[in-house]
């Protein structure tokens, strides 16, 4: 879902309001109702807004939808981009390519895109423009960055071979407490409590020691995995881009954005910032961390210096000059790392998806050795 978009006539990256602020000719006002935009604009922002990504044009402007009991936000605004055969038209390796179902989520963040989203959404916004007033980025740079990371995925493609059930076993792997290590001996097993299903298991951690260690900061959370599966089954043989390549800039992105949380005086997120690397930081403040970055030539002092001197400017005169919220180029990073890091765990011996049945076969044969032991050491 594009929650922002790239206006030619403009020459920025902006979202529906600012948009529709734009298109009525009068500057944004705090208290008052955003304008609704005029079917007679719609020809004109099918050519003219164009996907920050991949460059499509074809943009619908969807309108944002609230419950009629409840009042609550259930749709964010957006713009939807329709080709003229009125499929998605949207490159393949874009982010938003067959992702506009209209779903109040963001898989790869795991945030609600209601009204907290919405107020991530104005604070990044106000940051942005911020930025662009004081001069240390515009939205040449904006987009120069988007253009970027889309080259970069597209040159780097990889085959989808994995299966759910494979994904299904990493994420077992990644559930298996393996920090404490024991080595089993028979001799052990003469003490009156043993436990036979501890043992197993720290067994089962010698026997499977190697893959542990490609699944170290990988996250727990069951949405990360399922979304992880889904696109597995929904790109099977395909060619999708290798998220390797985005590594270490997601790596950097992450460090700025804990760095940002912990010292910005700005509550951000309810989520901890010491959990990000696990649950997902705010996708807003993610987009802008990667902006930092990449005007500072991925120098992570000189992006923190970029972030101090932005939540220390003035507010800005002009909140039309721009956004960046839909410019997050880490879009699905987590669930498709775990793809990659399922079929390399498949590559190096996939021993099935019976976790509790390894188990009990591991327990089985370390009882076998006590008995075999036994009758020489009555």
């Amino acid at each position: 879902m594009a929650t922002t978009a790239y206006s030619q006539h403009y020459a920025r990256e902006i979202d529906v309001e600012q948009l529709a602020w734009l298109l009525s000719g009068r500057q944004p006002i705090a208290a008052e109702q955003v304008p609704e935009i005029d079917s007679k604009w719609s020809e004109w922002i099918r050519s003219d807004v164009r996907c920050s990504s991949c460059g499509s044009t074809g943009a619908l402007v969807v309108r944002s939808a609230r419950a009629r009991t409840t009042q609550k936000l259930i749709r964010q605004s957006h713009f939807r981009f329709v080709g003229q055969d009125g499929n998605d038209a949207h490159h393949p390796f874009c982010e938003f390519y067959g992702e506009d179902d209209g779903v109040l989520t963001q898989p790869d963040g795991l945030v609600n895109l209601g009204s907290e989203k919405s107020a991530e959404t104005r604070l990044i916004r106000e940051l942005v423009c911020k930025g662009i007033e004081q001069k240390l980025f515009d939205q040449s740079t904006i987009r120069a960055m988007r253009q970027w990371f889309f080259e970069l995925k597209t040159s780097s493609r990889v085959r989808v071979t994995v299966t759910p059930e494979q994904i299904e076993w990493t994420r077992c792997l990644r559930r298996h407490s393996h920090y404490q290590r024991w080595t089993f001996h028979p001799a052990q097993a003469e003490m009156p409590g043993f436990d036979w299903a501890a043992a197993a298991k720290y067994q089962f951690t010698e026997e499977h020691l190697a893959l542990f260690e490609l699944l170290r900061e990988t996250p727990v959370e069951p949405p990360h995995w399922r979304r992880a599966q889904e696109l597995a089954t929904k790109h099977k043989d395909q060619e999708v881009f290798d998220v390797s390549a985005l590594r270490p800039h997601y790596d950097a992105a992450l460090t700025l954005c804990g760095f940002v949380a912990r010292n910005a005086g700005i509550k951000f997120s309810p989520i901890n910032p010491d959990s990000y690397r696990w649950k997902g930081p705010p996708i807003p403040l993610l987009a802008l961390c990667a902006l930092a970055l990449f005007v500072s030539r991925w120098d992570m002092n000189t992006a923190i210096a970029t972030f101090a001197k932005l939540l220390t400017a003035p507010t800005p005169a002009d909140l039309s000059l721009g956004n960046v919220i839909g410019l997050n180029p880490f879009h699905e990073y987590t669930p498709w790392r775990l793809v990659q890091l399922s079929t390399d765990i498949a590559a190096r011996g996939f021993g099935g998806h019976d976790y509790p049945g390894q188990l009990a076969t591991i327990e089985a044969k370390l009882r076998e050795q006590y008995r075999l032991w036994k009758l020489q050491n009555p």
